[in-house]
C-alpha cells in the first residue's frame, strides 16, 4: 500500500511540474507580448505628438506652410524657376 501511495505522489508531482512549466511558458509569452504592445503604444503616442505639432504649425505659421510646399511638393512662386544639377 505504501509503494502505491509513493508512486501516486511521484506521478502527481511530475504532472504538477509539467503543468506548471506549461503555464509559466504561457505567462512568459504573454509578458513578452504585453511589453511589445506597451512599447508600440509609446512609439505611436510620440508619433501622434509630432503629427499634432505639425498640424498646429500648418494652422498657425504661414512660413512653415510655404516651406512645406516648396520642399515636399516642389512648388515655386510666380517668376521663380528650378535648376536641377546632377543626380
Amino acid at each position: 500500500m505504501r509503494k502505491i501511495l509513493n508512486n501516486w505522489f511521484i506521478i502527481t508531482t511530475v504532472v504538477f511540474v509539467i503543468a506548471s512549466g506549461i503555464r509559466l511558458k504561457k505567462l512568459y509569452t504573454s509578458y513578452k507580448l504585453y511589453k511589445f504592445y506597451k512599447n508600440e503604444i509609446a512609439r505611436l503616442e510620440k508619433e501622434n505628438d509630432l503629427i499634432f505639432k505639425k498640424i498646429e504649425k500648418i494652422k498657425n505659421d504661414p512660413f512653415y506652410i510655404e516651406k512645406l510646399l516648396r520642399e515636399e511638393y516642389g512648388m515655386i512662386k510666380e517668376g521663380e524657376f528650378i535648376i536641377k544639377m546632377g543626380d
